[in-house]
């Protein structure tokens, strides 16, 4: 079978941990069943999938690619060319395929408004698709607000119209007969592209400790906003989805390694000696994975994230650690300055309590 779509299961957050609460593809395919979670992971019916590209531009870790239509390429071209309209009959398959972080950093790099031409969108059969556009564009606004700039991203309703060639109207008619999609006018006049059938699933599993996803939208964004007055200025984490700020309360952390392992970006690491939790909100996805595995759940958001620490790509120290050897099993442990003896060894000894207890 031929197909545009390709999903690399190995950059999927899911990899890092099966139980995350990332299904952000799920929720934005507008085609039901093509794209599904099925025990634990993500399963893409290709033979259902219209190629719209929602799934491709709001993969936090960039896990799905459509031949044909590269988010980078258009993005240095768009920015580079004339001109401020994205429409689903000019340059993308369809608008939900731009997250806040492509649309706030266009914005940007433009010094422009954005025109997103949303006509299309009540007449396509699958205008639930409108919905996303729209929240992916106060999302972007929201960007832009909070980092002082002017432009916005601005939904209208243009409804523009390629002029074609014969041929191209004649392949455009033949497409929309077979098939009604949202993205059928932007590949009715693609080039042709040889298909590349392979399959992910001859790689080796990945090591998740030493293999991390470092998304090139982030990379996009971090780039924008550097050119912006940043100073002191910031988002509210709970307004936003592509990022975080956290800080850990050191005095429960056991320096277990648990979160900066299954960290997907390398967001939280450890420092070179190993005692210290270190943290970086340029390369977090909020997925919230690490708050998930934490055994002692002392990793907490902040309630803001400066923009200086975004694009400063530095890690921060967000828990520091003295090992010492249990006086009681001689394994080290993170000592609290309170007692010698490790986590375990009390844990035992108040089980053991228990257990006299019962026997009296």
């Amino acid at each position: 079978m031929s197909v545009r779509l390709s999903f690399d299961v190995y950059s999927c957050v899911r990899v890092y941990y099966r139980y995350a609460d990332c299904k952000k593809c799920v929720e934005v395919c507008p085609v039901e069943n093509t794209i599904i979670l099925e025990n634990d992971k993500i399963k893409v019916n290709y033979e259902s999938c219209i190629n719209c590209g929602a799934c491709v531009g709001n993969c936090p870790t960039e896990s799905f690619k459509i031949q044909g239509f590269d988010l980078v390429e258009f993005y240095t071209k768009f920015i580079e060319e004339d001109g401020n309209l994205i429409s689903c009959k000019l340059n993308v398959p369809c608008l939900s395929a731009l997250d806040e972080s492509y649309l706030s950093a266009m914005c940007i790099e433009k010094q422009n408004d954005l025109v997103l031409d949303i006509k299309h969108c009540y007449n396509c059969s699958i205008g639930k698709q409108l919905d996303l556009i729209k929240a992916n564009s106060e999302k972007a606004n929201y960007i832009l607000q909070s980092a002082g700039v002017d432009y916005r991203v601005k939904l209208e309703e243009i409804g523009y119209e390629r002029e074609e060639k014969q041929e191209n109207k004649r392949r455009a008619f033949l497409k929309m007969f077979v098939k009604q999609t949202a993205s059928l006018a932007f590949w009715a006049v693609a080039e042709k592209l040889p298909i590349d059938e392979k399959e992910v699933g001859d790689k080796e599993f990945k090591n998740i400790v030493s293999e991390k996803v470092y998304p090139t939208k982030r990379e996009i964004l971090i780039n924008a906003l550097s050119k912006t007055d940043y100073e002191d200025k910031y988002f509210l984490v709970d307004k936003i989805d592509f990022s975080s700020d956290k800080w850990i309360d050191n005095y429960k952390c056991t320096n277990c390694s648990v979160c900066y392992n299954v960290c997907p970006t390398g967001a939280l690491t450890p420092s070179d000696s190993k005692l210290k939790v270190l943290f970086s909100p340029s390369l977090c996805i909020k997925c919230r994975i690490c708050h998930d595995v934490c055994p002692e759940k002392c990793i907490h958001l902040e309630e803001k994230l400066y923009i200086s620490d975004f694009v400063s790509k530095k890690h921060k120290v967000l828990a520091e650690h003295v090992m010492i050897p249990c006086s009681e099993c001689l394994v080290p442990f993170s000592y609290k300055g309170d007692t010698t003896v490790c986590p375990r060894c009390r844990q035992l000894e108040d089980e053991l309590r228990d257990l006299l207890k019962i026997g009296d």
